[in-house]
């Protein structure tokens, strides 16, 4: 049985905040990048960098607040926020998800490919993050597969199309695959169990291509495709990606905030899926 570990300081100060900071650790002690700290229903939250390590800025009047932690993988906890603050520094451990996927077998004689999500990218129409509180860490943009092969299917890539990228550094995102719920939103279920982060080069341009088969991603679900911000700023006058007016967006600020659909403007994200062909 693995657990994370999670040293938390707390402190305050005369404006009306509290200030959390922490590291999150297994227990070799070996740091958890990219893991999701906030609370429930507000776009008030924040990730761990990549050496594990967070501060998230919380306002007085959200005492009586529900904080999450939560790494993918690992069994989430919930706190009071109140109750956190009582202590100086805390220890909360992580247990892992034991949960497993059933491998998918596809045989190689009877293999077809579909394009899920987006059939042709919109060049000409740009879309971004929405900014939380403090900044675009955690913000996420969904679209649904829409996903209506009556079979297990293997998410083999994703891709998107960088319409501007002004930034001289790689940028980190993170794919999240969430099912769908009765509604038709984003459910915070995921039916993948490991983290997929990948970074765009430099001023990369044009399509942008992600392997998926290795994770080993299978559904014979409905789900949606979520893009998820790991940088300080993603400001859409510097960089944007391919979105069609079209297609409904659902989008959140913040790790634990709820999603909102908005009309139009939908993130073109597509994945490529195999299926047994019967």
């Amino acid at each position: 049985m693995k657990f994370l570990f999670l040293f938390l300081l707390i402190c305050s100060n005369s404006y009306g905040q509290i200030v959390l900071k922490g590291e999150i650790t297994d227990v070799f002690k070996k740091p958890i990048p990219y893991c999701s700290i906030g609370i429930i229903g507000k776009s008030i939250g924040t990730l761990t960098n990549e050496e594990g390590k967070f501060e998230l800025k919380i306002k007085q009047n959200n005492y009586n607040d529900t904080i999450k932690m939560f790494c993918l993988g690992y069994v989430e906890r919930v706190f009071l926020l109140k109750d956190l603050t009582t202590l100086n520094t805390i220890k909360i451990e992580l247990e892992e998800d034991v949960l497993q996927l059933e491998e998918i077998e596809v045989k190689s004689k009877k293999i077809a490919y579909q394009n899920l999500g987006t059939k042709k990218f919109t060049t000409n129409n740009c879309s971004g993050f929405v900014k939380n509180e403090e900044n675009w860490k955690g913000s996420e943009t969904a679209i649904n597969a829409n996903n209506n092969i009556k079979t297990n299917v293997l998410l083999e890539e994703f891709s998107m199309y960088v319409i501007q990228n002004k930034y001289t550094d790689s940028l980190r995102f993170r794919l999240m695959f969430y099912e769908a719920s009765e509604k038709n939103y984003p459910r915070y279920k995921t039916i993948n169990r490991k983290a997929i982060v990948f970074k765009i080069p430099p001023l990369f341009l044009g399509e942008f291509k992600f392997e998926l088969k290795k994770f080993n991603i299978n559904t014979e679900k409905n789900f949606f495709i979520s893009l998820e911000c790991l940088e300080n700023e993603m400001d859409i006058s510097k960089f944007c990606y391919a979105g069609s007016p079209s297609i409904p967006s659902f989008v959140k600020a913040a790790s634990f905030s709820r999603w909102q659909r908005i009309r139009g403007g939908g993130a073109d994200f597509k994945i490529k899926v195999s299926y047994n062909k019967n």
